[in-house]
């Protein structure tokens, strides 16, 4: 086991306290403690689970990745029970997890894979969506879903910036962006890199976490994952029958993801770096 108990004390004290609020002292120490064990248990079934490079891996049953050098792949129960060990809450639409080769002795970021089954996405909506749009789209929902968490005692989640605007690649029917954000309460930012695969009947997509860096140093990790994936036949964007097939109702909303799940990356990008500060910090 690579973290002693003491060190799933101070991670949950630091990091998932400030999410239990309205509890009792006893009350919350009881929560902080299950959550605690259910974090070292994730990461203990995730690390027996994990697949290695140049494993041929099937994605939600649309798509087939194969894992690229010096990363390995999580299977979906075991990645949706780490997201879930950090505050997050169930999501079936996640399939699995790309990390990095050492991420159990350095755990500096992760590859989130979503499945969207909502339908057929028009990447015409996509391309045309303006910087205003975006942002306006993603503000909306900042102050909904804060209003939300501040009603259940949440500390509130920021936007800091738009690292990257939607770019879409109409050759590879795909699509990119990022940002940061922050935690209330927390100084460090994380970013999120998001980048879609639009297929028949929806959106593959890879959602990288980690605290904030330049873009120069994510595409390096991101790129040979997007390299490596390709749609079964019968599931590509091209195969789509528009006289048979769904479409997506409100494509702009399924393109740019709610904030919650923005949070959910955030949470996530946040407990890689206190896993990895006190890892450094037990270093001689």
């Amino acid at each position: 086991m690579l973290f002693r108990f003491s060190v799933w004390r101070w991670i949950a004290l630091i990091l998932l306290f400030p999410l239990l609020t309205g509890a009792t002292p006893s009350r919350a120490t009881e929560r902080i403690e299950d959550r605690l064990k259910r974090f070292a248990t994730a990461l203990q079934e995730a690390e027996a689970s994990t697949q290695p490079s140049s494993s041929l891996v099937p994605i939600a049953g649309q798509g087939l990745l194969e894992v690229p050098e010096g990363t390995r792949f999580v299977p979906a129960e075991q990645t949706r029970a780490f997201m879930e060990s950090v505050g997050n809450p169930p999501s079936h639409s996640i399939v699995g997890m790309i990390i990095p080769q050492d991420f159990y002795v350095n755990p500096d970021w992760a590859i989130i894979i979503r499945w969207d089954d909502d339908g057929f996405v028009d990447e015409s909506r996509f391309k045309n969506l303006t910087d205003q749009q975006v942002v306006r789209s993603i503000e909306k929902t900042v102050a909904a879903q804060n209003k939300i968490r501040q009603k259940t005692g949440l500390p509130a989640l920021h936007l800091k910036n738009m690292l990257l605007y939607p770019h879409c690649d109409t050759v590879n029917h795909s699509a990119e962006y990022a940002l940061n954000g922050t935690i209330e309460g927390l100084d460090k930012e994380a970013v999120v890199f998001i980048h879609y695969f639009m297929g028949r009947n929806g959106i593959v997509s890879f959602n990288f976490v980690g605290t904030t860096r330049p873009l120069d140093a994510i595409y390096p990790i991101i790129n040979p994952i997007n390299q490596h994936f390709s749609y079964l036949a019968g599931h590509d964007y091209t195969d789509f029958d528009p006289a048979h097939d769904r479409r997506a109702p409100y494509e702009h909303e399924i393109a740019l993801p709610s904030w919650q799940r923005i949070g959910s990356s955030v949470l996530v990008a946040f407990s890689l770096y206190w896993l990895r500060r006190r890892r450094n910090k037990k270093l001689p």
